[in-house]
């Protein structure tokens, strides 16, 4: 093994670990044993992640099939370092995942899942597990053209309910995925400390959500839920990435998602009006889920809380490590700080109350949909 210090980081590294690509790939699976000799296979690395080597393999017979390999250093522009044992974490979350999503009642639009775990190399820090089919379209690349599905929304209110819901206060869950420190590195300091470095006047603002973020402790939270993760096929959505899945705050989870719909909204100005649509079925659903495991005032600060984190979360993806890569236009941007500056300067405490926000900023810009 080999140690290596990066930004403070300190993680073992084994020395003869595989080191994924696509050109490799067929040749690890083979002396792994995992595909037959001679059996035809072709793989190609996926786009879209920073934080991953994510290889899929197509077989001629047999399930087609993801691996992935953590990395250490993130693909960003600026320096950004995570352990590798992270990995670990995420294949224990697959695991939860799959658990509650099986057990949940989920009458959705669509059918809603996760991968199954095929196999784990410790050695390699490296994991396989099922691949959507081949034709899937993944959420987000169908938002950005403009094309806003609601039945998708409220599946996906349906799906995050069964998460939050079905662990809700799961005393053995709670101490399985107590360790947060990977959440921390990939999300609190990326986003919000980084918010609170760039905005000074925001400092207070951020560590008061960071405070709250980290006290409110009730159910697992995936930490990753947003359209980039949400993949479309036939009538099934499926969910990825779990490695800063942790038991935590749902607040999270929402605020998350949701400011990636609102960007979406803001993206498409001044059509926004379909897009927040998506947020009233999202949360028509998933109101729906959690009512059946927390009382209405429980469900009331879970809202509130999630507003200030959609905040955070929007301004992050604007000025935080992990930038977005559309709304390039400098009037929605700018749109887009107010809206969030304003939510930590008077806290909406409803979702129709940030929409009403969003759309006088719109109409400020002339940016506004004519049906407000």
């Amino acid at each position: 093994m080999e140690t290596r210090r990066d930004e403070g980081v300190v993680s073992l590294i084994p020395d003869r670990r595989t080191k994924l690509s696509a050109a490799n790939a067929v040749d690890y699976l083979c002396s792994s044993g995992y595909l037959l000799p001679g059996e035809r296979a072709d793989a190609c690395e996926l786009s879209g992640g920073v934080s991953n080597m994510v290889v899929r393999v197509s077989r001629s017979h047999g399930e087609d099939l993801v691996l992935k390999q953590v990395r250490e250093q993130l693909n960003v522009a600026e320096p950004w370092f995570c352990s590798v044992e992270r990995i670990w974490r995420e294949v224990d979350v697959l695991r939860q995942c799959e658990r509650l999503v099986r057990c949940g009642r989920t009458n959705a639009p669509f059918g809603v899942e996760v991968p199954r775990l095929l196999f784990e190399d410790r050695e390699s820090y490296l994991y396989a597990m099922s691949a959507a089919p081949a034709d899937h379209a993944v959420w987000k690349n169908e938002l950005l053209t403009g094309v806003a599905r609601r039945d998708i929304a409220s599946s996906c209110g349906t799906l995050l309910g069964a998460l939050h819901g079905g662990s809700w206060h799961d005393a053995v869950l709670a101490r399985r995925l107590d360790d947060r420190q990977f959440f921390d590195d990939l999300r609190l300091d990326p986003y919000y400390r980084q918010i609170a470095r760039v905005h000074g006047d925001l400092e207070l603002a951020m560590k008061r959500l960071i405070d709250s973020v980290w006290s409110e402790r009730h159910c697992l939270v995936h930490g990753d839920f947003s359209p980039k993760n949400l993949l479309v096929h036939g009538n099934r959505l499926m969910l990825i990435d779990f490695e800063v899945g942790h038991y935590g705050d749902p607040a999270f989870d929402l605020g998350f998602f949701l400011s990636h719909l609102v960007l979406k909204a803001f993206y498409h100005a001044p059509r926004q009006a379909p897009f927040f649509d998506l947020i009233d079925s999202f949360w028509s659903s998933y109101d729906e889920a959690m009512a059946r495991v927390i009382s209405s005032n429980e469900l009331d600060a879970l809202i509130g809380r999630s507003i200030l984190n959609f905040a955070g979360c929007a301004l992050a993806r604007l000025d935080g490590k992990s930038k977005i890569d559309y709304l390039n236009d400098g009037c929605r941007r700018d749109a887009m700080r107010e809206l969030c500056r304003r939510v930590f300067t008077e806290p909406p405490k409803r979702w129709t109350d940030v929409r009403q926000l969003a759309c006088r900023l719109l109409a400020e810009n002339e940016l506004n949909d004519e049906r407000y």
